[in-house]
């Protein structure tokens, strides 16, 4: 088994760092949505949620991988926490640097849209600048790029992340190995979870942990955790289109 796991995981970095085979070609993740702390007992499902690979692009001269990220409660989710989020990110195909942001926010009664480009180590929110640091990630885009990066099982690595024009760093570190349910069976996987003090933690609205497996000799992230507000969503993938 120990050597079962060893192969996986070996060959999940190989596919992980191939970027050009994970984010050349367009894909969608679809999932189904509930709610920690809410009805989860009953496991009732309380809305959909995507995440897409889009074609290739080039920004200021910049060649970019495009990212699209979609939540959407149900009736019935509405009634606990409405949700209906969509979020476009646009990275740097050599660094995975964000370039830019389009972020549509609608949670509750609130309703947030922000437009962000990074040039360099200035940021443009809205019209609002602001300075970031050279090596900056979206915390988004992380769902799909921090796969590729090898965080060994027990390590961590730190990462300078900026969400719509406010900049923080988060800390990842490797949980492990363990069994994943998907729709295409109980797979070996591990997962990516910020910390605190050395301990898993969803602090921030934003904060994500990441269980990925391979199927179809490619990484996927099968399972999802984000704080939003002051609660926290869980995303299980229902297929690959």
């Amino acid at each position: 088994m120990r050597f079962i796991i060893l192969f996986l995981l070996s060959l999940s970095t190989i596919v992980a760092n191939d970027l050009k085979n994970n984010f050349d070609t367009k894909v969608k993740y679809e999932y189904d949505v509930f709610i920690e702390g809410a009805l989860d007992v009953l496991n009732l499902k309380l809305g959909e949620a995507s995440l897409s690979i889009k074609n290739p692009d080039i920004i200021d001269g910049i060649d970019v991988y495009h990212f699209n990220f979609k939540v959407r409660t149900t009736k019935l989710g509405d009634r606990i926490y409405k949700i209906r989020n969509e979020i476009d990110v646009w990275v740097n195909q050599k660094t995975l640097n964000v370039v830019k942001q389009d972020k549509n926010i609608r949670e509750l009664r609130k309703k947030k849209k922000t437009k962000t480009i990074i040039k360099k180590q200035i940021g443009n929110t809205n019209g609002k600048e602001f300075k970031v640091k050279d090596n900056v990630f979206d915390p988004y885009s992380l769902l799909l790029i921090l796969s590729t990066f090898d965080i060994e099982t027990n390590q961590s690595k730190i990462f300078d992340i900026v969400d719509a024009g406010k900049s923080r760093s988060i800390e990842i570190k490797n949980l492990g190995t363990e069994k994943i349910k998907t729709p295409y069976g109980n797979i070996q996987g591990y997962t990516l979870s910020p910390i605190k003090n050395g301990e898993p933690v969803l602090k921030n609205k934003g904060d994500m942990e990441v269980s990925y497996v391979l199927i179809n000799d490619n990484l996927v992230p099968a399972k999802i955790l984000i704080r939003i507000g002051s609660g926290v969503i869980e995303l299980r993938l229902k297929k690959i289109l």
